[in-house]
């Protein structure tokens, strides 16, 4: 019997030390989740307490500790109003609540911005989370509230934002087209200049090929741009190179491109720098056609006087012959002496107007009223079956300081060329329209169009497509206007026929 108990007690003696070495690896255990949990909690930057729901504090680690110089015994257990704010009583604030009477309230997590002093006595907002813990699923016996410091990221967001307004309006406020691409040459950005010159809003073009602007078709630099669009490679990345760009309408216009690359981690992205080139080109023909002129009118000037006075005596004494001859073929050639003279004499007068200096005679007019009165004439003196007139005459145009019988003859002028030019009949447009530079007349038909070639040269003296023209009619308009400090141009339209772009200044 005694040796059954014995055996007994030594099982059982076995049993504890057994179960002894299992709470002992358990508390082991314990000891270093807890050392692994209380460095953790520790080793956040972000500020943590422990509370209970009387506003207690339970734990606090060490960056709460460190941002309100405290030793964590004298936190445990105090509220946490007076730690933090040494008040008696919580937050009622209705613009920065206590997050903690919320949560107790809803049960839930809640997240609220709260300001802070910094040790530099500058003010820092924070993101205050407050997490409710159930244990076991029963009540909530304890909350986290963990405070994040969000005034670097605010500071750098502002920052940001302020540098994207900043960018927004260099980007804005530049003359020049800029243009941003993708790798694949689509449009991804599109600035105020370049919705002005290409005459397309933003929503239009983002996303679409650069091709719909610059069409590689064109023989300026074509091997260029087509090594461009194919293979997103080219000579002139860096350089600046002319080429032809086209408007919303289908204009093409003289543009000057620089384009650079940048490289980034997820694709390449290149800006594009263009300049409108029209304006320049316009002041470089008006130019070099002042220069012409200029050396032109000397030699006509020269040339009408010498031919005047023996013009005079030729017509006088072929007049005398013609009254005595008798024979009729004798007659007939004197008659075609005559002619010639006559016609002769047209020319000279021609040139004196061409090369005498006019003397404008100012007055305020309305050029929308100088219009429809000029085509009211040539209705009345063309077929209306044949020809129709349409305009388009902004009431915005208000009235300049002109010369409008001088610029009645510009638009005669103008307006019969488009006629000749339309043997079978058409549709001359004219249309007016207010711009920054004062007021813009069009004048557009219907014919064949202008060349090329001859776009350079049509403003010369004695330059003539048709064959009785004298070459002088649109020269003496240029003058004429030019005299009105204003411009005149011409263009091929995309469709058919030609413009003649009149611009006159306000004042």
């Amino acid at each position: 019997m005694e040796h059954e108990n014995h055996a007994k007690l030594k099982e059982e003696i076995k049993a504890l030390r057994k179960s002894l070495t299992e709470k002992s690896r358990d508390t082991q255990k314990l000891k270093i989740e807890n050392l692994f949990l209380e460095t953790l909690f520790d080793g956040i930057n972000e500020e943590i307490l422990v509370l209970d729901p009387d506003y207690n504090i339970q734990d606090a680690n060490k960056a709460f500790l460190k941002q309100y110089g405290l030793r964590k015994s004298q936190v445990v257990g105090k509220k946490c109003y007076w730690v933090k704010r040494q008040s008696d009583v919580p937050c009622t604030s209705k613009e920065s609540p206590c997050p903690l009477s919320r949560a107790k309230e809803t049960g839930k997590m809640v997240e609220v911005p709260r300001f802070d002093w910094d040790d530099g006595r500058e003010i820092k907002e924070l993101h205050l989370i407050i997490y409710p813990i159930r244990l076991r699923g029963k009540k909530i016996k304890y909350f986290i509230e963990v405070a994040r410091d969000v005034s670097e990221s605010r500071r750098l967001i502002k920052q940001l934002q302020s540098s994207e307004k900043k960018f927004r309006a260099i980007l804005d406020t530049a003359t020049d087209a800029i243009l941003g691409l993708d790798d694949q040459h689509k449009i991804i950005l599109f600035n105020n200049a370049a919705r002005r010159i290409f005459g397309y809003s933003s929503e239009e073009v983002l996303g679409v090929d650069l091709s719909l602007l610059i069409p590689p078709k064109f023989v300026a630099n074509q091997r260029y741009m087509t090594q461009f669009l194919d293979r997103k490679e080219s000579d002139f990345i860096g350089k600046t190179v002319s080429l032809t760009g086209t408007r919303k309408g289908g204009e093409e216009f003289p543009i000057e491109l620089s384009l650079s690359r940048l490289v980034l981690d997820d694709g390449i992205t290149y800006t594009a720098f263009i300049r409108d080139l029209t304006e320049r080109r316009l002041l470089e023909k008006k130019l070099l056609q002042s220069e012409r002129l200029a050396a032109v009118g000397q030699a006509a000037a020269h040339v009408a006087h010498e031919i005047r006075n023996p013009l005079m005596i030729i017509g006088g004494f072929s007049s005398q012959i013609r009254q005595r001859l008798e024979n009729e073929k004798d007659i007939q050639k004197s008659e075609l002496i005559l002619d010639e003279v006559r016609r002769l004499e047209a020319l000279v007068a021609n040139l004196g107007d061409f090369t005498r200096e006019y003397t404008l005679v100012k007055r305020s007019a309305n050029i929308n009223t100088v219009l429809l009165d000029v085509l009211e004439i040539m209705a009345g003196i063309s077929s209306l079956e044949k020809y129709q007139f349409k305009k388009n005459l902004s009431p915005e145009v208000t009235e300049i300081h002109c010369d409008p019988d001088k610029l009645k003859q510009v638009f005669i002028n103008i307006i019969t060329n488009g006629l000749q030019a339309m043997n079978g009949g058409g549709v001359i447009s004219v249309s007016t329209e207010k711009v920054p530079e004062g007021i813009e007349v069009r004048i557009a038909d219907e014919g064949p169009g202008i060349p090329e070639e001859d776009l350079e040269h049509i403003f010369e003296p004695f330059y003539t497509t048709r064959e009785n023209g004298s070459g002088l009619g649109l020269c003496i308009s240029y003058k004429i206007i030019e005299i009105h400090n204003g411009d005149i141009w011409a263009i091929k339209n995309p469709d058919k026929g030609a413009s003649f772009i009149i611009r006159l200044p306000a004042s």
